[in-house]
């Protein structure tokens, strides 16, 4: 499933149409519209940022249906994170 229809099956799933995320994202409907129907590209990290909260997952799940991020980028995050924190303890 590419992401705009991933994105207008959480629409449906959530009983808002596409016009309706954009007024509740605060987004100008045509600007949305070409973003999601007319651009070869997803709409940018920013609009999902918006849209998540509206649509009933997480940024970083948006970021991922969007192909903006993958999980391995998220698993690598985590492992630093993890890394970080055991050099922190460590030090203190």
């Amino acid at each position: 499933m590419d992401f705009r229809d991933y994105l207008r099956q959480r629409c449906r799933e959530r009983g808002i149409s596409l016009h309706r995320l954009a007024l509740l994202c605060d987004l100008n409907q045509i600007y949305f519209y070409q973003s999601i129907n007319k651009n070869k590209e997803n709409p940018p990290p920013w609009v999902l940022r918006r849209a998540a909260p509206h649509l009933g997952v997480t940024y970083v799940d948006l970021l991922i249906a969007a192909g903006y991020l993958s999980e391995s980028d998220i698993e690598e995050w985590q492992e630093r994170g993890d890394s970080s924190q055991q050099m922190r303890q460590a030090e203190g």
